[in-house]
């Protein structure tokens, strides 16, 4: 496939929240302490005098800069330090107290940093307080509700908030919460994490009655290991680290001077009046105003998920509807552009707690992207980034993301059988290139927008939409694919779908031919698939999993009627046929019944008469037991079986390894929109055979013998992770040579 966009231009990086680049006078501060002024802090010889004085400056920068007032500043290793100490220090003092037990709060914001509960978690059982943590809630702008504060207030012993929040960018009203504690509790310890606000919030901690301020160099600029604590004066303080009494004894260790040099020079170009690289808010503004317009440009349907004015104009969180955070992660990150999807991480599709806690819905959750630029962005930087993500519009039209009104593409990419997937759920599209004739198979409710985007971005003519089965799980979405594609519905079908009277259903040079396979539940249908005469592979629903078979303990199921159908099915097909099915719970993508009957002896004994129906109930009865504590594998059990030995081929390995493998087929297994936004090959020594194959065109490559199973093939992807489970799937189908890039293209690109 033609790339639209080229290879090996340098990466757009949007990511600032997570972590920014080090400024050239701040890297240039590191390098002279480390090299020229590297004395210890602690000496009294005229080398380390110098190393104090740059220690004390800095301290008085950052003083002026937070307007700590008559407040310490503690130099730390970063945030995570910093609240560590806090958290410690109010603990502590709460423990001294008596306030102890489970009647005692630990407040904290919904939203915060997981450093945060995480740390009241750590320490509340550390030092045996027995208190209960209690997460604020937030409103839909992510704002905190100051009612609940003033309700709970009584019962705590100590509050945590912040400043500006790490995913969503959204600012917290600090006067109108110090109005709120204050007003009940005058001597509760507050936290505020400011780890987000220098450079973007205009701070006077002086001015207010903020107990600990924790902040970090790499978010502004400075190097990772550095950052700083702001305690305000008369605090309660109980130093984390100990033996040395560097700090004034409040942080022990000697100090990394050449992070503190590198905030120096920070803390410097902050506070210039004029000339500094730093932007004015308005200019931040503006940027976020152009990086919208262009985001709109390639997401017409975009939704912002935090907005002025409660947010900071450096973060930009939105949802697309129809993509997951994945999706679109993989398109940018192809293209070079750097952003995050802000999401926990889950074997499942992620969602972010920031949202969810917002309450808004869950598909905003799932999808969210996080695009954050920093304070010291430039005007040609932001020109470069807002081109840049331009360009994948015609990317995403290409490959019929989002629904256009552009003329179809000549390229043809989804012809043949393309398999979807969401969580353990399978939807499969089989389209014929020359008709452009379409059958749906299995429609699940997360995947009807990319389905009806494929239908109609490409014109296809939709034949029919099928169920295997009625799924007990979730309700068929098969009236709303044909509503939304208007397809005609006024020929008769049964209740899955299938056409009246006929047991055979024609799409272009395919052929489907039905076969009644009840037992998963009555009345479900297995769909046998023929391409000129040669049969390529089966539909089988619920029938057999990857890794298991279909339960029949649910409403309807019969362990003997799926014993039956089962033997059927053998019938019909060669022991090698590709099994499609409706879930694949354990990453396998499809399985054949050679594969099924290796990994469940019973089910060979079984389909050579060798097991009686009664036995066949009982193990069926068996697997249910099971399946109740494994909720995820809904319709059926699957165990996770060992997979054979895989290669993993470092990137410096790379150039030899081809070179020693005349015959090795690269092949890129990322999705198609992947592969236009940001090609392989240029990667790859000159000459080598690259073959785009995605995971989700797996079933039909497969289905049509295309591979020969002692082929050499090192399969790549983004991050080593999608290649890793194509390697897992052919070693289950007998491949022997199989290889996988560590890393993927995220190390060689």
């Amino acid at each position: 496939m033609k790339p639209l966009l080229s290879a090996n231009r340098a990466e757009i990086y949007l990511d600032n929240n997570a972590t920014t680049p080090v400024l050239p006078c701040a890297a240039e501060a590191v390098q002279h302490h480390m090299m020229q002024c590297f004395g210890n802090p602690s000496s009294t010889h005229a080398t380390g005098i110098k190393a104090k004085v740059e220690l004390e400056a800095t301290r008085q920068l950052a003083r002026k800069l937070v307007g700590a007032g008559a407040g310490d500043i503690i130099f730390t290793s970063g945030a995570t330090e910093g609240i560590q100490a806090s958290v410690l220090s109010a603990l502590s003092k709460a423990k001294a107290e008596g306030r102890v037990g489970p009647d005692t709060l630990l407040l904290y914001g919904a939203t915060e940093h997981k450093a945060i509960p995480q740390s009241l978690q750590h320490w509340n059982q550390v030092l045996g307080l027995n208190a209960t943590l209690c997460a604020i809630p937030v409103d839909q702008n992510g704002l905190l509700d100051l009612d609940f504060i003033r309700q709970q207030l009584p019962k705590a012993t100590v509050i945590c908030t912040m400043a500006a929040n790490n995913e969503t960018g959204v600012q917290q009203d600090l006067a109108a919460l110090e109005q709120c504690i204050r007003a009940v509790r005058s001597d509760i310890p507050w936290l505020v994490d400011c780890v987000q606000a220098l450079g973007k919030m205009t701070l006077s901690l002086q001015d207010t009655s903020i107990d600990y301020a924790p902040f970090s160099g790499h978010k502004l600029y400075g190097p990772k290991g550095i950052g700083f604590l702001y305690l305000r004066a008369g605090t309660s303080y109980q130093p984390l680290v100990v033996g040395g009494g560097q700090e004034s004894g409040l942080r022990s260790g000697t100090e990394n001077l050449p992070g503190v040099a590198a905030l120096h020079a920070i803390f410097s170009e902050l506070l210039k009046t004029e000339g500094s690289v730093f932007q004015p808010v308005e200019q931040l503004w503006q940027y976020r105003a152009d990086l919208l317009a262009a985001l709109r440009q390639v997401f017409p349907e975009l939704v912002l998920n935090s907005d002025a004015p409660y947010c900071v104009p450096t973060t930009i969180n939105f949802s697309v509807p129809g993509f997951y955070s994945k999706d679109i992660m993989d398109l940018f990150d192809a293209a070079g552009i750097r952003v995050s999807s802000g999401s926990a991480c889950s074997s499942k599709v992620p969602s972010s707690f920031v949202l969810d806690a917002m309450g808004l819905e869950a598909w905003r959750s799932q999808g969210s992207i996080r695009l954050s630029f920093g304070p010291a962005m430039t005007p040609v930087e932001c020109l470069q980034a807002c081109q840049r993500i331009r360009e994948l519009a015609a990317v995403v039209q290409k490959h019929c993301l989002v629904l256009t009104d552009a003329t179809p593409t000549l390229e043809w990419h989804i012809k043949g059988l393309t398999q979807l997937k969401h969580e353990g759920l399978c939807s499969y599209l089989l389209v014929c290139p020359e008709t452009r004739a379409a059958v749906v198979i299995d429609a699940a409710l997360p995947l009807l927008g990319r389905l009806q985007a494929m239908i109609q971005g490409q014109q296809l003519q939709l034949k029919a939409v099928l169920d295997t089965h009625q799924h007990p799980d979730h309700a068929s979405v098969r009236t709303e694919l044909c509503t939304l594609l208007q397809l005609d519905c006024r020929h008769p079908t049964d209740a899955l779908g299938w056409p009246a009277e006929t047991n055979e259903l024609l799409c272009g040079q395919y052929c489907l031919q039905r076969l009644d396979t009840p037992g998963h539940c009555p009345g479900a249908s297995s769909y046998l698939l023929y391409q000129q005469d040669v049969l390529r592979a089966a539909f089988v629903g619920d029938l057999l999993l990857p890794g298991g078979v279909g339960r029949t303990d649910l409403a309807g199921g019969d362990a003997k009627a799926l014993q039956r159908s089962v033997q059927r099915l053998q019938q019909h097909i060669q022991p090698d046929t590709l099994l499609l099915s409706s879930h694949d719970c354990a990453q396998r993508f499809f399985t054949t019944l050679s594969i099924a009957c290796d990994e469940q002896p019973l089910l060979r004994s079984l389909l050579h008469d060798e097991l009686a129906s009664d036995d066949w109930q009982q193990v069926t009865n068996a697997q249910a037991c099971q399946l109740q504590a494994l909720e995820q594998h809904f319709c059926g059990l699957v165990e996770v079986m060992p997979t054979d030995a895989k290669a993993t081929i470092a990137p410096e390995q790379l150039e030899e390894f081809i070179r020693l493998q005349p015959h090795l087929q690269v092949v890129d297994v990322r999705e198609p929109h992947e592969q236009s936004a940001g090609a392989l090959a240029p990667y790859l020594p000159t000459g080598c055979n690259v073959r785009e194959v995605p995971l989700s065109k797996l079933c039909h490559l497969l289905s049509h013998a295309d591979w020969q199973l002692d082929t050499p093939l090192l399969m790549v992807c983004r991050t080593g992770n999608r290649s890793l489970v194509a390697c897992q799937v052919l070693a289950r189908l007998g491949f022997r040579q199989l290889y996988n890039l560590k890393g993927g293209m995220a190390l060689i690109s």
